[in-house]
C-alpha cells in the first residue's frame, strides 16, 4: 500500500506501470469505518482489477478491489456482497460491459502495459504555492540611469562634487591644439563614443561607447608639513574611472586599472584607447601665477 486517504488506499501492483485505488466499499467483505481497520501503508496484499476506465483527459482509471481476492491463498471469490464504509452505504462501482477485450492485460505478476492511471486529485499532495517575490528587479534604477534612451553604466559616489576651481581639458592632436573643454560646470563627464550619452566625445574606432568618467569628488586629506606639522585639507579633487573599456586608458603614458578611481594631477596627460590625441589637464586659476 502506497498512500491511505479517507475513501479508499492506493495500491502499487507487483509489474504494472502505475498504482490503482481500492474503495473503503472494496476492502473487506464487511462494513469498514476506516481504512486503518483493514490496511496501513507498506502492507502486502491481494487485489484484483474490477475495472478500467479512460478519464476525461484520455488516461486510465483502475479500480482495484481486496475483499474480492482470498487474502491467504489469492484465490478469486467473486463478486462478493457486504462492505461498504464510512457511513455513505454500498458505493457500486461499474462493472465490466459483456463482451469486452481484456486480452490485451495480463493479471497477477505479468505486465499490464500501455496503460496509465491518474491519481485522484485529492491523493496527490498539494503542489507548494509559488509566493510573491518582492525583491528589487533593478528595472526602476535602469529606468531613472537613461539618457536619450541608454543606459549609462555609471553611477556617481556619495561624495561626487562640483569642483571650486577651474578645471580646463586642453585637446592636442599632433601640434594641433584644438578647443578645450570647460570641465568646472558639473561634478562628472562621461567620456565615449556613445554621443547620445557622452559629454565629451571619442570618436576613435578603438574607444568604447562608455569609455570612462571623469569624477570630481570632495575627500579629505592629511598633509605634513616640513615642520612636522599636520594638517588637514577638505577639497574637491579630479579622478578618472575606466569603465572596464576595452582597450584602456592612459595617465602619463601608463595605463590604469579599470573600474577603479585615480586621482589626477594638473598637467597629467591622458590618452584613451589606441587613439593618438592627447588631452592634458589644466587649472586655468593658475593661469596667472
Amino acid at each position: 500500500m502506497l498512500t491511505i486517504k479517507p475513501f479508499g488506499a492506493f495500491a502499487e501492483i507487483d509489474g504494472f506501470v502505475s498504482h490503482g485505488l481500492v474503495h473503503i466499499s472494496q476492502l473487506a467483505p464487511r462494513r469498514v469505518e476506516t481504512v486503518e481497520e483493514v490496511v496501513n501503508v507498506g502492507d502486502i496484499v491481494k487485489v484484483k482489477v474490477i475495472s478500467v476506465e479512460m478519464g476525461e483527459n484520455g488516461r486510465s482509471k483502475v479500480s482495484l478491489s481486496m475483499k474480492q481476492v482470498d487474502q491467504a491463498t489469492g484465490q478469486d471469490l467473486g463478486d462478493v456482497g457486504g462492505g461498504g464504509g464510512g457511513g455513505g452505504g454500498r458505493r457500486e462501482h461499474k462493472r465490466r460491459e459483456e463482451g469486452e477485450d481484456l486480452t490485451q492485460f495480463q493479471f497477477g505478476t505479468g505486465q499490464l502495459s500501455a496503460l496509465e492511471y491518474d491519481d485522484d486529485a485529492d491523493a496527490a499532495p498539494d503542489a507548494p504555492k509559488i509566493k510573491p517575490n518582492y525583491e528589487a528587479t533593478g528595472k526602476l534604477a535602469e529606468q531613472a540611469n537613461k539618457v536619450n534612451g541608454v543606459s549609462v553604466n555609471y553611477g556617481e559616489p556619495p561624495d561626487a562634487s562640483k569642483p571650486t576651481k577651474h578645471w580646463r581639458l586642453y585637446v592636442f592632436k599632433g601640434k594641433e591644439a584644438i578647443d578645450p573643454y570647460h570641465i568646472h560646470r558639473q561634478s562628472m563627464y562621461l567620456m565615449g563614443r556613445e554621443r547620445r550619452v557622452a559629454d565629451i566625445p571619442l570618436d576613435h574606432p578603438s574607444c568604447s561607447s562608455q569609455h570612462c568618467v571623469l569624477q570630481f569628488r570632495m575627500t579629505q586629506k592629511t598633509e605634513t608639513n616640513e615642520h612636522g606639522e599636520r594638517r588637514e585639507s577638505k577639497l574637491v579633487r579630479p579622478y578618472l574611472i575606466d569603465l572596464g573599456s576595452t582597450n584602456g586608458c592612459y595617465v602619463n603614458g601608463e595605463r590604469i586599472e579599470a573600474q577603479r578611481y585615480v586621482e589626477l594631477l594638473e598637467k597629467d596627460c591622458l590618452r584613451f584607447g589606441y587613439s593618438s590625441r592627447e588631452y592634458v589637464l589644466l587649472n586655468a586659476d593658475n593661469d596667472n601665477k
